[in-house]
């Protein structure tokens, strides 16, 4: 995991311990190894850095994520520096996603 990605992981594991749905970090899922995902509402949670600006990488992160939504699969996506200076505002947005 990248440093954003424990931050996230480390308050989401937290937080999400009275949620019904629980997600799982860097699992399989139709072929793909999104950061967090939860089965059971078949949602996936990226958590992307500026790599994810340049072109090859966008190209790549869009063809993942339609082959994702084709098999049902919801991609949400969080910027690093969002996750460090808004982290629990993103998981109140990710709680209400779950509810």
């Amino acid at each position: 995991m990248t440093p954003a990605e424990k931050y996230f992981w480390e308050r989401l594991r937290k937080r999400q311990q009275g949620w019904r749905h629980q997600f799982k970090p860097q699992c399989v899922v139709h072929g793909y190894i999104p950061d967090f995902y939860c089965d059971t509402l078949k949602l996936a949670v990226e958590i992307d850095g500026r790599i994810h600006d340049r072109k090859d990488v966008k190209r790549n992160d869009t063809l993942r994520t339609k082959r994702l939504r084709n098999h049902g699969v919801t991609v949400i996506r969080f910027r690093n520096r969002h996750v460090f200076s808004n982290c629990y505002q993103l998981l109140s947005q990710l709680e209400t996603v779950c509810e």
